[in-house]
This record gives structure tokens, sequence and C-alpha cells, in this order.
């Protein structure tokens, strides 16, 4: 009966790091500068493609997710974000690398105009997840991601 019960603890358990473990690399299906998700109620405007994604968005009181595929050809990311908002909400970005592993968060607070520029932890070069997280946004901002620091 022992030996049962710990089977069963043991498959569960590794079935759970199975499953967490490769959502977290299922974007790697995606194709470069593909869309992986998309629930923002404002808009978003890709403006730039190539090595050096970027883009726009507005929103009015707007909340949402909105995640790309990224191939950076260098294991480190310089990202760039401006956010301008007369009543509030709030921007994440948190970027991927290859491996799943999260190698920036960064988020700029309720009700403020703010920039953030920086270079991402040190990860694995190929496809990268970028998402960005938009709460109660009333405003308008911009992000560009570029490959190294």
């Amino acid at each position: 009966m022992k030996k049962t019960v710990t089977l069963i603890t043991t498959t569960v358990l590794l079935s759970t790091l199975i499953s967490f473990t490769s959502c977290k690399k299922e974007y790697r299906k995606y194709d470069n500068k593909e869309v992986v998700q998309n629930t923002y109620t404002g808009n978003i405007f890709v403006t730039s493609g190539g090595q050096d994604p970027g883009g726009d968005f507005t929103g009015d009181g707007d909340s949402g997710t909105y995640s790309f595929v990224w191939e950076n050809p260098q294991n480190k990311a310089s990202v760039n974000f401006d956010v301008t908002t007369s009543a509030g909400g709030s921007v994440q970005v948190i970027v991927n690398d290859a491996k799943g592993v999260e190698v920036l968060n960064e988020t700029r607070p309720n009700g403020a105009d703010d920039t953030f520029s920086g270079v991402t932890q040190e990860g694995k070069k190929g496809k990268w997840l970028i998402t960005i997280k938009l709460t109660n946004f009333d405003g308008d901002g911009s992000y560009s991601i570029h490959p190294g620091s």
C-alpha cells in the first residue's frame, strides 16, 4: 500500500512539473513576430519589425495581455517603454528567453508618466517571448526591443 501511495504521489508531481515546464516553452512553436496572446481591449500597434520590434499602445481604462515571439540572435536584449497617462493604469513588460526563463520583469506604476530603459539578464538566444500586460490603462505608450546590450 505504501509503495502505491508513493508511486501515485511521484507520478502526480512529475506530471505537474512536466506540464508546467512545457507550458512555459510552448511559445517556441510560433514564428518570429507572431502574436501568441492578445486579450488587450485597447489598441496595440506594431510599428517596426526586423530584429528590432517596436510599437505603440493606447487605452481608455483598458486591460489585457499582448505577447509575441521575437527571435533574439543574442543572449541579452535592450528594452525600452514609455508611458503617458493622465488617469492611471499600469504597464508591465515581461521577457522570457528561449528556455522560458524570465530575464526581465518591469512595471510602470499607476497614474505616472514614466520611462523604462534597461537590459535583460543574460539568457539563451533564440525565440524569446515578449509580454505586455496593461491594467486599467488610460493613456498611451510605446515599446521597443533590440538585441544585445
